[in-house]
């Protein structure tokens, strides 16, 4: 009995200093080595477009005055839907979208720098240089005109007075097409314009920028036609003292500027898209693009912005050879290629006709009724095209021609044809019609 209760006296004190301990710590889980933070990565440069769900993006390096004129908005959703293919457009001077292209961090340029592109073409990284529009450059001013410019029919004479009055300057500055041209006019005008020149200022700016610049600040400067007409709303302090109110008005022909367009080469660059870029340059220098692009601005300026001038559309629109004077095709019956003396054969006539800006004006020419009487337009057709010899095109409905009695082709001076439309939009009085299609 006494070891029975020795022996329970040991198991209940045991357990009390068990109760009484303190509780055990519990061992660290085994410790692991924190994950390695991922590198910081500059943030990739986002597409002005979504690719499509093919995956299909096409990198176009132009200049700004595509983008600002808003051609590019215009035309670019057409190519888009036929090829299932974005556009990933970047806008910047000239200068640096073929830089662009030389780093192989482009497709297809559009830009306008003549000797440059050809140099592209020259050092491999494109195989060839396609025409694809022109327009012509300008120079504005502000209206109380200091350097006395207004009506100057040479650049390189505007610049000179405005050195010599030291009139405020706004060059873009950019390397830029349009950068381009203006340095090789001062350099006609034997002036090298530096930083020294408290009148000279090189913005380093777009197209869009500068005139709104030069704008605020009263300054002269530079700039290409389609690019001023899109945004001359919000410049009310600039007028065209140079250059005339359209591109037949510029007397300075030196001021001409076309657009070159250039596939990257793929032998040169790998990584470029040049399948898409080739099917590009297809659609952009085809005729049915150079339509779209003839037809921009004119709904809103009376004039486009940009002329088309592709290979394919020239071929398309040129004056007829030989000694035909208008051509007249399409949807009708008998086409016809006219001589002057076929054209008056149909029967001259005399008339004063009220032009929309130029009011009433005696012109003598042939009834446009009379001359489509000769080709007969089938049942089918709606309207016709006038077109010109520098590519400019101006679509009327045929119903309306019907409707005018006294529209006519108009004989003008060098033995050139007009469009004269009584009751129509200015537009729609082209000169030098060289062709008439119907559709």
């Amino acid at each position: 009995m006494k070891l029975n209760r020795l022996l329970i006296g040991l198991t209940i004190f045991t357990m009390l200093l068990a109760a009484c301990a303190p509780a055990a710590t519990p061992a660290p889980a085994p410790t692991q080595p924190p994950a390695a933070a991922a590198p910081t990565q500059p943030p990739a440069a986002q597409p002005t477009t979504k690719p499509t769900p093919s995956g299909c993006a096409l990198r176009l390096a132009t200049t700004t005055s595509t983008a600002d004129s808003g051609l590019l908005t215009f035309i670019l959703p057409d190519f888009e839907k036929k090829f299932n293919c974005k556009v990933d457009v970047v806008a910047v001077g000239t200068g640096q979208a073929i830089e662009i292209g030389t780093k192989g961090d482009a497709d297809v340029l559009l830009v306008h720098a003549r000797k440059q592109e050809d140099q592209f073409v020259k050092d491999g990284h494109a195989k060839e240089r396609f025409d694809v529009m022109y327009n012509d450059f300008i120079l504005l001013g502000p209206k109380s005109d200091p350097a006395k410019v207004s009506g100057m029919a040479s650049a390189t004479d505007a610049l000179k007075a405005i050195a010599a009055a030291q009139a405020p300057f706004a060059s873009r500055g950019d390397k830029s097409g349009t950068n381009t041209k203006e340095l090789s006019l001062w350099s006609s005008a034997g002036i090298t314009p530096t930083k020294d020149m408290a009148w000279y200022n090189a913005l380093g700016q777009g197209m869009g920028e500068t005139l709104l610049t030069s704008n605020e600040k009263g300054a002269y400067t530079l700039a290409d036609r389609g690019t001023y007409l899109s945004m001359k709303d919000k410049l009310s302090n600039l007028v065209v003292v140079m250059g005339g109110n359209s591109i037949q008005e510029n007397k300075d022909k030196n001021l001409l500027n076309p657009y070159g367009l250039l596939a990257v080469d793929p032998g040169k660059h790998p990584g470029v898209n040049f399948d898409m870029a080739t099917k590009f340059v297809q659609w952009m220098t085809s005729v049915d693009t150079q339509k779209m692009i003839g037809s921009f601005g004119v709904d809103k300026f009376g004039q486009p912005l940009f002329y088309a001038d592709s290979k394919e559309y020239r071929a398309q629109s040129q004056a007829p050879s030989g000694d035909v004077a208008l051509t007249i095709t399409g949807a009708v019956e008998k086409e016809l290629k006219l001589t002057m003396e076929a054209v008056k054969a149909i029967g001259v006539v005399k008339a004063t006709l009220e032009h929309p800006k130029k009011g009433k004006t005696d012109y003598e020419g042939v009834k446009l009724s009379a001359l489509l009487a000769q080709a007969k337009p089938k049942a089918d057709a709606k309207t016709m095209v006038f077109i010109a010899s520098d590519g400019f095109t101006a679509e009327v409905a045929l119903d309306a021609v019907n409707k005018c009695a006294d529209c006519m082709m108009a004989f003008g001076d060098g033995g050139k044809i007009h469009a004269a439309m009584p009751g129509m939009e200015s537009n729609t009085w082209v000169k030098d019609v060289v062709k008439i299609e119907v559709k």
